[in-house]
């Protein structure tokens, strides 16, 4: 009766109370809409209406007991009652739309502990000391907040405040994005750090040591592949912001350094003599010549189906010139019809940097569409629609004993080469079906930077393209797969024989010495220090050897310091042991011999030869 009595003396109570119940139910309703949905759709009449009437009761009974409070904070102020609802719901939203994770996550985390546990009888013990830090390392990586908010927040960060909600992303001018600093996939597993703004300003340049090991890495594909009759192309891809710098924050063009691309560009070019392509020339070109269409997205990293064009025209242009024994048709950039879609949006990095993609629809998706009459009329996996974002079919490639692997593979049976192999990243898989016009079978396979070996037990390509971005030589260069070091120094030894430094041939004598505990003893003037970038690779000749015999190596610097030891064990009864000398002045040799008994190995003679007279340019 007491309770009647109040809401009839004070009848501003009983409208704030029912205002604020019925603003509550719609509220809690909404957080739940897609469930209320889903029981309307499937025709679950019960649980939605048990739904909406618990939710109303329970909505009801608490503005009915916040009454009292409600009539000295808000006493007959709808307008009033209206604004804190609609701050305490704004404040609350978050958490309530993620009842069910909460729910989960708890239940999750707990299994995971406990299943854990061995023993029972600190089992509660120890799931009070885990439970805090395991939830917490599972909601960073589990929970997200509704849409709403995370699009909120980043239209603020970019559109009002001028920077970025996600590290890995940084806000240009006119609407542009660049690559930032933060975590990124390298190969699958692998994750690690890159700093894209620090490596533009020029912090992080390359040491030599690092230089001479990109070339070191990259050398010794090419010569494992021509072991194999293959020919190695090397693509370095330049990031976003190397060919439109003009929209970049102020604050990076003031203090642009020299970059890494920079560095391994021209340190490829003076240095080796490896098929080597830089791209970057190319599209600032094509940016000069025509305003129209950008070669690059907007609001993503990579460069679109114009740009993947001049990348790919400009790849063919200077395979020519590597290998002019092949024949390279290339199709002209009026070979093909545009189809351009004007309202269109990255939804991948919308979604990663927080945008709503229905505001952001102003970017324009290229498709090239091959002329009939033209390279690709018997191109076999031309999607019908022109050259877009579709991967190639997945066909085997079969090796001599039978066994096969799956990968990416487009067709050409009139094209003149007989087989291309495509190793890359995203950049260049937008590149791939254009080369339909250069070769019988293409094959494509995704990597980062790393070189993917079996593919060859099962295909002999003519030539074999590997790109990389200009991202991923921040990291250290990649080790390549075993095997590749021997192929490298045969290879690089005859590349070289013009260029031959030493060459000293083994009297009877001598040959005595080697197996005295004292070795003998080479005195070399020609090994003066070597130049920047310069190589130099040695072969030993034998004669004879026993097998498991040891050859011990020391070279000596004009102090008498070791600067470099080597040894070798012989596995077959004779062969040439080739090895690299480190980039120090040498001036003696010290040979000597271990096992296999009394004269069990004869030398014939030593040389080294040098590279430093194979840079391209």
């Amino acid at each position: 009766m007491k309770f009647l009595k109040t809401l009839t003396e004070k009848p501003y109570i009983t409208r704030g109370s029912l205002f604020f119940a019925i603003g509550t139910t719609l509220f809690f309703l909404c957080c739940i809409s897609s469930k209320i949905v889903a029981d309307f759709t499937s025709g679950q009449w019960q649980s939605l209406t048990t739904r909406i009437v618990l939710v109303s009761g329970a909505c009801s009974i608490v503005a009915v007991l916040l009454r009292h409070f409600l009539a000295r904070l808000l006493p007959r102020s709808f307008f009033r009652c209206g604004l804190v609802f609609l701050f305490l719901a704004i404040l609350i939203y978050p958490a309530v739309t993620q009842l069910d994770f909460f729910r989960k996550s708890v239940q999750d985390v707990s299994r995971h502990i406990l299943q854990d546990q061995q023993s029972s009888g600190h089992r509660l013990t120890n799931f009070v000391k885990q439970f805090p830090g395991t939830y917490e390392l599972y909601v960073k990586q589990h929970f997200t907040l509704p849409k709403f908010f995370v699009h909120l927040d980043a239209l603020i960060k970019i559109y009002i405040l001028g920077v970025s909600p996600n590290s890995n992303v940084a806000v240009g001018k006119n609407g542009y994005f660049f690559e930032g600093w933060g975590a990124r996939k390298v190969e699958k597993g692998v994750v690690e750090n890159f700093d894209n703004i620090a490596d533009y300003m020029g912090q992080i340049p390359f040491s030599d040591a690092e230089l001479r090991k990109w070339k070191r890495t990259l050398e010794e594909r090419r010569y494992w592949l021509k072991e194999k009759g293959s020919n190695y192309v090397f693509v370095l891809a330049p990031t976003k912001a190397f060919v439109y710098p003009e929209f970049l924050p102020d604050k990076l063009q003031n203090i642009k350094g020299r970059t890494r691309y920079e560095q391994l560009s021209g340190y490829l070019k003076k240095f080796t003599d490896l098929p080597f392509i830089d791209v970057l020339p190319p599209l600032l070109a094509a940016k000069k010549e025509r305003e129209y269409p950008d070669l690059f997205y907007k609001t993503d990293f990579h460069w679109n189906f114009y740009g993947a064009y001049i990348v790919y025209d400009a790849i063919v242009k200077e395979l020519k010139g590597f290998f002019p024994q092949y024949s390279f048709p290339l199709p002209a950039y009026t070979d093909f019809s545009l189809k351009i879609d004007r309202h269109w949006a990255h939804h991948r990095f919308m979604d990663m940097i927080g945008l709503p993609v229905f505001m952001h629809k102003n970017e324009h998706y290229i498709t090239f569409v091959p002329e009939k009459g033209g390279l690709y009329d018997a191109a076999v996996d031309i999607p019908p629609g022109g050259i877009y974002d579709v991967y190639p079919p997945k066909r085997k490639i079969i090796a001599a004993d039978g066994s096969s692997m799956d990968i990416r593979m487009i067709l050409n049976p009139q094209a003149p080469i007989r087989s291309l192999a495509l190793l890359g990243d995203s950049f260049l898989e937008k590149c791939v079906y254009f080369f339909s016009a250069n070769a019988q079978r293409v094959l494509n396979y995704r990597t980062v930077v790393n070189f993917p070996q079996k593919i060859f037990f099962y295909e002999q390509p003519d030539i074999v393209i590997q790109e990389i971005l200009n991202m991923f030589i921040l990291r250290p260069p990649p080790e390549n797969p075993p095997g590749f070091k021997e192929s490298y120094l045969r290879g690089k030894f005859a590349d070289c024989a013009d260029n031959t430094l030493v060459h000293y041939e083994f009297t009877q004598e001598q040959q005595a010495l080697l197996h005295d505990t004292q070795g003998l003893t080479l005195k070399f003037k020609e090994l003066s220090a070597p130049g920047l970038g310069e190589v130099r690779t040695a072969r030993i000749r034998f004669n004879e050897i026993a097998k498991d015999a040891r050859l011990h190596l020391k070279l000596l610097g004009e102090n008498g310091a070791i600067v470099g030891q080597w040894e070798h064990r012989f596995e077959v009864t004779a062969s040439d042991y080739y090895f690299e000398l480190p980039p120090e002045e040498g001036t003696e040799m010290v040979f000597t011999v271990s096992d296999g008994g009394l004269d069990s190995v004869w030398i014939s003679d030593v040389e080294v030869h040098s590279d430093r007279h194979l840079g391209r340019r």
